[in-house]
């Protein structure tokens, strides 16, 4: 999630009963608490569509990897050698 003095936004949702199952098992067998599983889930799914919408492919997505700045922005990355690769 965002850290700093990025605004984060609260929202109640509502999942089945099948699916907090899964996704708390599977937290569970992650070593991680539900909460943070998700969160982690739905900020990874935000830089795919992120970098979709930036037309980058998903190899370089992988090769950016731990390279993105805490705030998660493609924008944002000071490496000039991704910024490099991003351009093209």
């Amino acid at each position: 999630m965002e850290t700093g003095s990025a605004i984060s936004h609260r929202k109640l949702i509502d999942i089945s009963s099948e699916s907090f199952k899964v996704l708390s098992n599977d937290a569970y067998r992650q070593s991680v608490s539900l909460k943070k599983y998700i969160e982690n889930m739905l900020e990874s799914r935000a830089r795919e569509i992120e970098a979709r919408n930036l037309n980058v492919s998903p190899s370089i997505m992988r090769l950016i990897g731990s390279a993105l700045p805490a705030n998660g922005r493609i924008e944002d990355i000071d490496d000039d050698r991704l910024q490099y690769l991003l351009s093209k």
